[in-house]
């Protein structure tokens, strides 16, 4: 058992951590039918989601008997405990996303503030939710991403707020519960975020001091940045980073320099995030730019000697 602070109480000998931040951490749960914890009976360690790879009963304390399969979506609230029960001969396989507790009270106040106010410490209201295919297919790209060391932080949390935010507003659906209308975001607070990752784009902020730079939650400030810039938080500053890199890139410096300096991890990242922009490798636009150089480099040779 491995003690754990932030987001995590502990992380269970049946747990593989892939990804953790101050805002959310990533994991996988592989529990055999033989083992001693399948039963469970022991508090949950983090407010967290749950998406199922093999189907299994659960019961929350005070709670109805569910079948958690891959069409489900499972909450647990941090320190309330949970039995499980065999429905398939390879156990319990699933994956989590768990949020700080500010983080999971933020997002379920968007529809229920007064549920909030009144369960503190247990922000989820239902014990889970429809998964539509369509998330249920992030999810999957998510952790595929996080299991080959690829995803990026920023687009880890936010890919994670998004999953929580869709999942928490199905339960709502599902359960007939009206949600209240959001309140409009500030403009100018989005656009001050957008000032500071124009300020140097080859910088790495975290997610939770970007929203704290502008008095939003993390939730609050991916929501806000996709309805008022139309793209994410990610892939605004990716593009922005690509962008300002052309001119490097033109100018003949060190690809590899370059790239680092942009905030890419390395040559191939980079490489393949400017084909993806731009339907070529930054070698090529180079040598499409290599004979204007030239002809520059000369006329101004020719200016030099002639004077």
């Amino acid at each position: 058992m491995t003690a754990m602070t932030g987001v995590l109480a502990e992380l269970r000998p049946t747990e593989r951590l892939l990804f953790e931040s101050d805002v959310a951490c990533a994991g996988t749960f592989d529990c055999g039918v033989v083992e001693p914890a399948f039963a469970g009976g022991l508090p949950s360690t983090a407010h967290c989601i749950v998406f199922s790879r093999t189907p299994v009963w659960i019961q929350h304390d005070d709670g109805v008997r569910y079948v958690a399969d891959p069409t489900r979506v499972t909450f647990h609230n941090r320190g309330r405990a949970y039995r499980r029960w065999k429905i398939d001969d390879r156990g319990d396989r699933c994956d989590w996303l768990a949020f700080s507790e500010d983080v999971a009270a933020d997002v379920v106040a968007e529809l229920d503030p007064r549920h909030v106010d009144r369960r503190r410490g247990a922000p989820f209201r239902f014990q889970f939710a429809p998964a539509d295919p369509a998330i249920y297919l992030r999810q999957r790209r998510l952790f595929d991403q996080l299991q080959d060391g690829v995803s990026d932080p920023l687009d880890a949390e936010e890919t994670a707020l998004a999953l929580l935010g869709h999942a928490v507003g199905r339960s709502y659906e599902a359960a007939g519960v009206a949600a209240r209308h959001r309140r409009v975001r500030e403009f100018a607070s989005v656009q001050h975020v957008r000032a500071a990752i124009a300020r140097d784009p080859g910088r790495a902020t975290s997610l939770r001091d970007m929203a704290a730079a502008v008095e939003l939650s993390p939730f609050q400030l991916c929501r806000a940045f996709s309805r008022v810039s139309g793209e994410t938080l990610t892939a605004y500053r990716t593009r922005l980073r690509l962008l300002s890199s052309l001119a490097r890139v033109r100018d003949g410096d060190d690809l590899t320099t370059v790239a680092i300096e942009f905030g890419f991890s390395s040559h191939s990242h980079f490489t393949s995030a400017f084909r993806r922009t731009f339907e070529t490798v930054p070698s090529r636009l180079r040598e499409r730019s290599a004979p204007a150089s030239r002809y520059v480099s000369v006329r101004a040779s020719a200016r030099r000697r002639n004077r």
